[in-house]
């Protein structure tokens, strides 16, 4: 059964998780309730029986919100602010448009909890029993179920069973929405990098990154992190600049990088933290253009493999510790600076 075509033919879809889900399976789940929700689907969680983050995220990014939809070429918008709301002006180009190219309607702000699906996507749920407990039984027979999770004890009891066991569900469910893919959207994209930032399944890092990266580009951001969003914003920067060779990751951050993000090199020990901790990446470097006189390109890495750290530290003047290291480069590009730390690491043998 192809999901693509299961979806086209239905409006009506529920997504289900249990109350005590990981945080992978939430933000799979959630990412799953507004790409559809976005895509024009009536889509609802099956049970309040839920994590609190689903109730709390759900109640927080469904505000209630207007659209107005004209039809018809615009030459001119405008808008009148009054003490109690505003009025929208739109003056057509076709002079014959009427008021049947005109609409209005609240696309959200709806209760998200409802028993009516077609469709059900269950999320990390091993355990039919566990899905008839959530569950209405009378709509649950009679609807089809999208069985997704990470366990090989599951028990396949879906219509169709997407189960992958060295891969975050978050992960899944991005490769998904990307084979269907007029359901992404930034926010479905930004609970995607949440589910995935906090996963804790052992999984291939290459695949994890390169679709970390891909929904980066696609619009999704790390807004839904705790702490500080600056200091968010200089992590998005070097994961989108992140690129693999030969078992080190290296990425780049310029002075522009830091001015627009509002961080300094200081701030690079929290993006440290959050790539050995979160990210689970084993061998990485991070350049960055220094600010000081002469103008340098310095560096930093983290490595689990103590052949790295003897190499730098025998090449490049720094201080160094038994995993990582702070080092000069001696070279004022950063695309150079680059060059030559990937040459030297594959020089010779390790």
């Amino acid at each position: 059964m192809d999901i693509k075509e299961t979806l086209s033919g239905v409006e009506n879809i529920g997504i289900l998780t249990k109350k005590n889900a990981n945080n992978d399976a939430i933000g799979a789940a959630l990412a799953l309730f507004f790409a559809l929700r976005s895509a024009n689907k009536k889509t609802c969680f099956p049970s309040n029986n839920l994590p609190k983050e689903i109730i709390e995220f759900a109640k927080k990014k469904n505000k209630k919100q207007f659209q107005v939809t004209f039809n018809e070429e615009v030459s001119e918008v405008y808008y009148e602010k009054k003490s109690k709301g505003l009025v929208l002006y739109l003056t057509p180009k076709d002079e014959a448009a009427n008021d049947d190219s005109f609409s209005c309607r609240i696309v959200s702000g709806e209760n998200f909890f409802s028993s009516e699906y077609d469709v059900l996507f269950t999320i990390g749920i091993d355990d039919f029993k566990e899905v008839e407990d959530l569950c209405d039984p009378d709509q649950l027979f009679n609807c089809t179920i999208i069985n997704i999770d990470n366990d090989l004890n599951n028990q396949n009891y879906g219509e169709i069973n997407i189960i992958k066991e060295n891969q975050p569900i978050s992960q899944t469910v991005a490769c998904l929405l990307k084979e269907i893919n007029e359901y992404t959207n930034k926010e479905a994209d930004s609970f995607l990098l949440y589910g995935l930032s906090f996963s804790n399944k052992k999984t291939d890092n290459k695949k994890k990154i390169s679709t970390i990266k891909w929904l980066l580009e696609n619009g999704g951001d790390l807004s839904l992190f705790s702490g500080d969003p600056q200091k968010n914003k200089l992590l998005e920067v070097i994961l989108k600049n992140l690129s693999y060779t030969n078992d080190t990751y290296i990425s780049t951050v310029s002075e522009s990088d830091f001015e627009k993000s509002k961080t300094t090199s200081k701030d690079l020990g929290f993006i440290t933290e959050k790539l050995k901790n979160f990210l689970n990446i084993p061998s990485f470097f991070i350049l960055w253009e220094s600010r000081t006189s002469p103008l340098s390109v310095k560096g930093l890495f983290y490595t689990n493999k103590k052949y790295i750290v003897n190499k730098m530290n025998n090449g490049f003047k720094g201080i160094y510790k038994e995993k990582g290291g702070i080092f000069l480069t001696e070279e004022i590009k950063i695309n150079v600076a680059k060059e030559k730390i990937l040459s030297y690491l594959n020089y010779g043998n390790n």
